[in-house]
């Protein structure tokens, strides 16, 4: 497994990215990831090219096993709270690594490590994704719950604190403990 890092849209491995991201199928994911769509806001490929992952600012990892993506996820300095740095940020997992958290285990300490100078370091979650939140909710309340029950312990060190306006959306928040 080969984990790279990744600033902006001059890197080799964003055919990897692209190959992968053009198979999704699902209208809602597409809108963020597919190649097709980089033009809209909020697409990974939009993004990329307005410097939100640039040295200094944050950066995206892509985990790629003999030549083939498994999966990927950024973090960037929030640019409207420069205090706040954002985990996970268009995070995704191939249908087949799902639920092997290979991003828990591997990418998220890094970033965590790579953002100690930031006050507050959060996860976001849209209405779509609710669940993740709801598990984050769960653990909080010393609850156990079937469907995530093995996750890496390092979400454990998240809390729940509800919903902000995140880059003009929306979004559920977890944020690091410290």
């Amino acid at each position: 497994m080969i984990i790279h890092e990744i600033h902006g849209n001059d890197s080799s491995v964003l055919e990897l990215i692209k190959d992968e991201f053009r198979t999704i199928t699902d209208v809602n994911t597409m809108k963020n990831y597919h190649p097709d769509f980089a033009d809209l806001p909020g697409n990974f490929f939009k993004i990329l090219d307005e410097g939100r992952y640039s040295v200094g600012k944050g950066k995206y990892y892509v985990v790629e096993d003999s030549g083939k993506y498994i999966c990927s996820a950024g973090w960037n300095e929030y640019g409207l709270e420069p205090d706040i740095a954002l985990l996970l940020t268009r995070m995704y997992v191939t249908p087949k690594h799902r639920c092997k958290y290979i991003i828990g285990k591997t990418i998220l300490p890094k970033m965590i490590q790579e953002c100690e100078k930031f006050k507050k370091l959060y996860i976001t979650v849209n209405d779509y994704n609710i669940s993740i939140y709801n598990w984050f909710l769960r653990n909080q309340r010393g609850k156990r719950s079937a469907l995530f029950a093995d996750w890496p312990k390092i979400y454990k060190n998240f809390k729940p604190v509800g919903k902000k306006n995140i880059y003009y959306t929306d979004q559920y928040v977890v944020e690091l403990i410290k």
